[in-house]
């Protein structure tokens, strides 16, 4: 900690005396080409102490506040290299720089990183996905402005060269850019607390001496005044060394967002807004151009041409933006649908998925029992068997353990169920510990195999919990066919063969636990199957002529085994 802190005092000592090195020469030292090496090489050196104070934040843990350093490490940076092209015409070359340059663009454009870094609004959490659409919202903004610099200043460098109108038309788009940074680094600074609005406090106040400074520069050099190393220089260093200090300053404050409160929410809009204004004023600058302007006949062509371009870039730029919007709305809502069928403890579904879900499957039932589909050949895994499975002595454990250890078992015994289910089943949270398995496109004849791999699965090996919890669990399980009447699958409805498995399930439970218990028909028609004079008083499985199949754990199929060894034995001697 110590050598960090002694670094960073090295480099605010370094930024301090390079500002006093500027002020120094550029009262003591006459115009000559001495001033003008010295003036420039001493920018060069503070911009890449002011790059390097502000790089060190890129490796901030949160990424929006990472994402907003690069951006103002990227603004720096163009400003640097505008600062070397300038220092190699001037001490390389010995000339002047040319009016206007190629660096006029690398210089306005540097402001444009430092927008968008305010505009991320590290300050704020937001997810990843508005993350991802505000780089959209920022590469907008970058063509627009670049848009506005080759409209209004490129047409008097190139089209019709004219310094004294190229000269006016820079000063204005750098002022309004100028402007625009100074206003959303105060809004940034209203909107935010703690060390956000320190950080935001210092590039408002840094940007507006940088303004002043620059701007009464670019004057100066319209009216043949400026040179480098002038008084002109020296509040412009001074605002370098700001930024500096704001990079150094970061390094101190812990950088937290904050989650969007009131208003926060709402001007989380102005980004995207603006970004479509920007779009939207394209037509009306190619209307200025073609109806308003006195400008001559080629630049107007140019400026409409320019439009035009800038309309397919932005517009495309636009069309992938809600390209990605519907891309994520459409993720957001599965992701809403499966919250709402997934039960979230144990995440198995839950009965809303049920109700969502069954009448497609038993429309493929129907449709499978149809006299068109049972003239085909294929007449297998066409049922639809509802096994509901209740956790044996669940409520000891409870009781014995406490109710986090219990929620922990419900999570271990979804875990195997899910394990010795096919992917084609549905496993359900029915209720407390009672499950529900809908199996599909399977056959009645196999119904069996299902509970027997359930019961291994659960009851072979004891369940261990955190804490060494080791708790033997076993299950009952009650299950019924759908269709029940092969030859008229209509007869008796989904929910009557759930209360069936239901009643299985309590044969099962009555007849020791730790066992499945299965409903099947003994006809396949109804008027087979219901004896006339049935009355009330008749259990359900009665009145459909039902049968059952029972399977043991595997605990019970050890004693059975055992007892068979035992009989064996006895008779061989």
């Amino acid at each position: 900690m110590s050598t960090r802190l002694i670094a960073r005092d090295k480099f605010w000592i370094l930024a301090c005396s390079l500002v006093f090195f500027e002020v120094v020469i550029s009262l003591t030292i006459p115009h000559s080409h001495a001033l003008t090496a010295a003036g420039d090489l001493n920018q060069c050196v503070l911009l890449a102490v002011v790059l390097i104070c502000v790089v060190v934040n890129v490796k901030n843990s949160d990424p929006r506040a990472r994402l907003f350093w690069i951006l103002v490490s990227l603004a720096c940076a163009l400003w640097l290299s505008a600062q070397i092209l300038w220092t190699y015409y001037e001490v390389f070359l010995r000339r002047e720089v040319p009016n206007p340059s190629a660096a006029d663009v690398i210089l306005f454009l540097h402001l444009v990183p430092l927008m968008g870094a305010l505009a991320m609004r590290p300050h704020l959490d937001r997810d990843e996905h508005t993350a991802k659409l505000g780089v959209l919202d920022f590469a907008l903004l970058v063509t627009w402005w670049l848009y506005l610099f080759l409209f209004l200043a490129v047409p008097w460098q190139y089209i019709w060269p004219d310094p004294d109108q190229y000269g006016r038309a820079f000063d204005f788009v750098y002022c309004l850019e100028h402007l625009v940074f100074l206003i959303c680094a105060g809004a940034a600074w209203y909107g935010s607390s703690g060390a956000w609005k320190t950080i935001y406090g210092h590039l408002l106040g840094a940007g507006l001496l940088y303004a002043l400074a620059s701007i009464g520069a670019n004057v100066a050099i319209d009216f043949g005044k400026y040179y480098t190393g002038s008084v002109y220089d020296a509040p412009l260093v001074v605002a370098m060394a700001w930024f500096a200090a704001v990079g150094l300053m970061a390094r101190k404050l812990t950088q937290r967002a904050d989650p969007p409160k009131g208003l926060a929410r709402q001007r989380d809009l102005l980004i995207p807004g603006l970004a479509m204004f920007s779009l939207l004023s394209l037509p009306a600058m190619a209307a200025w151009a073609v109806y308003v302007s006195q400008a001559p006949a080629a630049v107007r062509g140019f400026r409409l041409m320019l439009t035009l371009v800038a309309m397919l870039v932005m517009g495309g730029l636009a069309w992938i933006k809600q390209y990605r919007l519907g891309k994520e709305l459409a993720h957001s809502n599965r992701e809403l649908r499966e919250d709402s069928f997934t039960d979230l403890l144990t995440g198995a579904r839950n009965r809303r998925f049920l109700a969502n879900t069954i009448q497609v499957d038993v429309r493929h039932v129907m449709r499978a029992y149809s006299p068109a589909a049972a003239a085909s050949q294929n007449k297998r895994n066409r049922d639809l068997i509802f096994y509901v499975i209740d956790a044996d002595t669940f409520k000891e454990v409870n009781d014995g353990h406490g109710h986090d250890v219990g929620d922990k078992l419900l999570v271990e015994i979804a875990r195997r169920i899910s394990s010795a289910i096919r992917h084609s089943d549905a496993l359900v949270r029915w209720g407390g510990d009672e499950f529900l398995v809908v199996s599909r496109y399977t056959d009645r004849e196999q119904a069996v195999s299902l509970p027997t791999r359930i019961l291994n699965s659960l009851g072979r090996e004891p369940i261990e919990l955190e804490g060494g919890v080791r708790i033997r669990c076993t299950c009952s399980i009650g299950w019924a066919v759908f269709p029940w009447f092969v030859l008229e699958p209509g007869a008796v409805s989904y929910e009557d063969i759930l209360r069936l498995a239901d009643q299985a399930l309590y044969e099962a439970k009555k007849a020791g636990r730790n066992q499945a218990v299965g409903m099947v028909p003994l006809h396949q028609s109804p008027t087979e199957a219901i004896p006339s004079g049935a009355g009330k008083s008749k259990r359900f499985s009665e009145q459909l002529s039902a049968r059952m199949i029972t399977t043991p754990g595997p605990a019970r199929e050890g004693v059975a085994a055992a007892a068979a060894k035992a009989a064996s034995a006895s008779q061989r001697s």
